[in-house]
């Protein structure tokens, strides 16, 4: 699935992806899904990750998230609070 596809079968915009270098992926403000970005920069939008369930997942998750660049963090962090107000501790 490419952008354009993505983007018409979910209704999210391109305003709703945010790019994280740092681990080689774009993540979805609004919803916490994670997509891998592949060698020719393209996004692969059929395998999800969801940032939730890595955070709940420390154990498999642990170095992903410490592989965040501190410029990458605010936003992964934003997601998390929003997301799971309750429960999140900045990482």
């Amino acid at each position: 699935m490419n952008l354009t596809e993505y983007m018409d079968t979910t209704g999210f915009t391109t305003k709703d992806l945010e790019l994280l270098p740092s681990v080689g992926c774009v993540i979805n403000t609004k919803n916490g899904d994670t997509f891998p970005l592949m060698a020719d920069d393209s996004i692969e939008f059929d395998e999800p990750m969801n940032v939730i369930e890595m955070y709940e997942d420390t154990f498999n998750s642990e170095e992903w998230f410490n592989s965040l660049h501190t410029c990458d963090k605010p936003v992964v962090n934003e997601v998390l609070e929003r997301l799971l107000p309750n429960k999140v501790k900045i990482i």
